[in-house]
């Protein structure tokens, strides 16, 4: 372990976001993961682990950043070990801010998507946006730089919707012709239809939400709703982050239950081996 966190001491960093170890990829060390987010230096434990006083005790000797904040997944616990955690916080990518909060469990960024937002921002122009499964609306900030002239963002947690609202704020970007709908999407199709058709329809949930949505059951209900949210020429991105759900299993399920057609395949950030997340690009033909 101290080899492993004296190498990535040494990585170099910048204000920028950067993830330096994903452990969540590897076997050994499956429990950790650590980002660079400025001057804060960011350490979760998703498993109760032997290695865990040795990574408090070596990470306050090894690395340079002013603030140093542990975050235990699995008992809900997060502290500073160095310095205090912010009451404001962003993580910056290519430039643009978005709002953290460390005391929720995700805390309002997914690095590991960064290649799927520069995707949309580059197709986005004069294009009409739904963003499924919206979270804090990293999405919507890249369609709008890129110059969409409608973004739906849906999502059923006004948290983070307002989380989102706000990180366009900072980062300004009018919220003009930007939509922030606190809807189940299961529930919601009579709405979403009404500004149908879309250009560019994005869906991203989480593997497993209690109570909400169970992508093993519930990602094939949106999936058969699609026609009816778009066009001929609609881009889909759909996404989803779970070693239960297959690439190809994702692929066959769209090209059964639809006219869209596999693309391409956008890989995750680099700093994420191994990763089980899956961008994958369809056009409707």
């Amino acid at each position: 372990m101290k080899e492993l966190l004296k190498k990535l001491s040494t990585i170099k960093t910048t204000e920028e976001f950067k993830r330096l170890y994903h452990g969540r990829g590897e076997e050994e060390f499956k429990f950790l993961t650590i980002d660079s987010i400025g001057d804060i230096l960011f350490i979760q434990f998703f498993e109760e682990n032997e290695y865990e006083n040795e990574i408090l005790t070596l990470s306050k000797n090894l690395f340079s950043h002013k603030t140093i904040i542990i975050k235990k997944r699995y008992s809900n616990e997060t502290f500073a070990i160095k310095g205090e955690i912010p009451k404001t916080a962003y993580a910056i990518e290519n430039g643009f801010k978005f709002k953290l909060n460390f005391l929720n469990q995700n805390i309002g960024f997914f690095g590991d998507m960064k290649h799927g937002r520069e995707f949309i921002k580059s197709i986005s122009n004069e294009k009409k946006v739904l963003n499924l499964f919206s979270y804090t609306c990293g999405f919507s900030l890249y369609a709008k730089s890129g110059g969409a002239k409608f973004i739906a963002n849906v999502d059923m947690s006004k948290s983070a919707l307002a989380t989102g609202m706000a990180n366009h704020q900072i980062n300004d970007l009018e919220v003009k012709n930007i939509a922030f709908w606190p809807y189940n999407i299961l529930k919601a199709f009579p709405k979403l239809k009404k500004q149908a058709p879309y250009d560019i329809i994005i869906i991203d949930p989480p593997s497993y939400q209690k109570g909400s949505f169970i992508a093993s059951k519930d990602y094939i209900k949106i999936i058969k709703k699609l026609p009816q949210l778009s066009h001929k020429n609609t881009t889909l991105l759909a996404c989803i982050n779970s070693p239960k759900f297959t690439k190809e299993e994702l692929i066959e399920m769209i090209e059964q239950n639809t006219d869209f057609k596999y693309e391409k395949s956008i890989p995750p950030a680099k700093e994420y081996k191994n990763s089980t997340l899956k961008n994958l690009v369809f056009n409707n033909i």
